[in-house]
């Protein structure tokens, strides 16, 4: 994503430029946890991380917006592995 942090302006007050500066680290920081790639139209595409269900992987959602294809650990026990489900299922919901 091109130009996402706001440049410091050597015009603005030394604590707007440090204001703006941990706003950028803090933008970066939660990146260093979890990544999310959104499609057209709003809808996640994959995302890369710790997962909202606390456990790490690689989730890729379908033009429905439904998580499909899950690398990495299982939701309920962490077990790593590749699952994919079926149109309409979601997989951080069907895996055993």
């Amino acid at each position: 994503m091109p130009n996402r942090f706001n440049p410091l302006s050597s015009k603005a007050s030394l604590q707007a430029v440090i204001r703006q500066t941990n706003d950028n680290f803090r933008q970066l920081d939660a990146e260093t946890n979890s990544k999310t790639i959104i499609a057209g139209g709003g809808k996640n595409a994959m995302q890369s991380g710790r997962l909202p269900n606390g456990k790490y992987g690689e989730v890729f959602y379908d033009s429905t917006g439904t998580p499909r294809i899950l690398i990495g650990q299982a939701p309920k026990d962490g077990r790593p592995g590749i699952w994919v489900t079926k149109p309409g299922f979601d997989v951080t919901k069907e895996i055993q």
